[in-house]
């Protein structure tokens, strides 16, 4: 026991660090969860692919990547533990055209053959010919034709939309009644929704026929920031420019839902009969009747001659405490001072 006593007592080892292979290639990607991406390193080697982002590390053995294909500008890996979708990010853009380029690399990763030639070379030389492919097509006039075209229909649209739906919603009222028709305005936000949303979805179609592959080449390349030369306000106008070259499908969805919003203004009209006012809201199945029991009064209002030739508008006040006014509306079916002689001789 003395003996065991005098011997030297052994410091406990240090941990042993193992080194992470090293990394055959370190990509800049985003991950996509349903309509959310975010930013992320990517790093293939030979044993696994890594994603590091803020929150840690995902890492999928090679073995456990069942599957990797290339969908819609993404690339679809499937492993055990669920599917991760990527795309490459160049400076925080997103390039779609990269997704097959990135998928092969992963191929051969699954196969064992990941290297620094072959299908890593060939994203290699993608990636060198979009940034060539920027450089060879950006020109000033580019975002100055595509802006100012964008502009010229918006402003034909903005005169164009509320003309074609008065003239859609326009009725011809059967004798005896009367028609007021309600005027869309040229300044009416649905209006310039859908007309500038309209003018920007054409020229961003037209730059797409015109520049061919081009055009979202050179847009993506613009929200990285790789033009030069540029001042503050140059810089947000091209900005804006490549959004519009970008996303035109969104861009002609807004438009629609604009002009469908433009055509209940116009469509919301009165119809005046014997039997009283037939309120429609512009909305299908949504309109209300009122019998002339529930008109309690009839108002001549003055107005200019230039509005009205007999000098005034008519007003009906109802039961409710509403109005009904023709005052900056179209009246169908007889002139002002009939529509003012029919109401007071069938109101209460």
């Amino acid at each position: 026991m003395e003996r065991l006593a005098t011997l030297p007592r052994t410091q406990p080892a240090d941990p042993v660090k193992l080194a992470r292979p090293r990394s055959i290639l370190t990509q800049a990607v985003r991950v996509h969860e349903g309509f959310r991406s975010h930013a992320a390193i990517c790093e293939l080697d030979g044993s696994a692919i890594r994603i590091s982002d803020t929150t840690g590390t995902r890492e999928i053995a090679w073995p456990d990547a069942r599957s990797v294909t290339a969908e819609h500008g993404r690339v679809r890996i499937v492993s055990p533990r669920g599917t991760l979708d990527l795309s490459i990010a160049l400076d925080g853009v997103v390039d779609p055209e990269l997704a097959p380029f990135f998928a092969t690399v992963l191929a051969d990763g699954r196969r064992g053959t990941l290297s620094s030639a072959g299908a890593l070379h060939e994203l290699t030389r993608a990636i060198d010919a979009t940034t060539e492919g920027f450089t060879d097509s950006d020109d000033p006039v580019v975002p100055l034709a595509i802006g100012g075209f964008a502009v010229m229909v918006g402003v034909i649209l903005l005169a164009a939309i509320p003309f074609a739906a008065q003239l859609a919603a326009r009725i011809t009222p059967v004798p005896g009644t009367f028609a007021i028709l309600p005027h869309v305005s040229v300044f009416d936000p649905r209006v310039l929704l859908a007309a500038f949303a309209g003018g920007a979805a054409l020229a961003a179609a037209i730059a797409r026929v015109a520049l061919g592959s081009s055009a979202p080449g050179w847009a993506r390349g613009t929200l990285r920031h790789w033009h030069r030369n540029a001042g503050a306000a140059e810089d947000l106008a091209r900005r804006a420019v490549a959004h519009v070259v970008l996303y035109p499908r969104i861009l002609l969805a807004v438009a629609a839902v604009g002009l469908v919003l433009t055509l209940q203004p116009a469509f919301a009209r009165t119809v005046v009969d014997a039997k009283g006012l037939h309120l429609a809201s512009g909305l299908p199945l949504l309109s209300t009747d009122v019998s002339w029991s529930d008109v309690t009064e009839v108002i001549p209002v003055a107005v200019g001659f230039s509005e009205r030739q007999e000098g005034f508008a008519t007003t009906l006040v109802l039961a409710g405490g509403s109005r009904v006014s023709t005052r900056g509306r179209d009246l169908l079916g007889g002139s002002e001072r009939a529509l003012y002689d029919f109401s007071r001789a069938h109101a209460r």
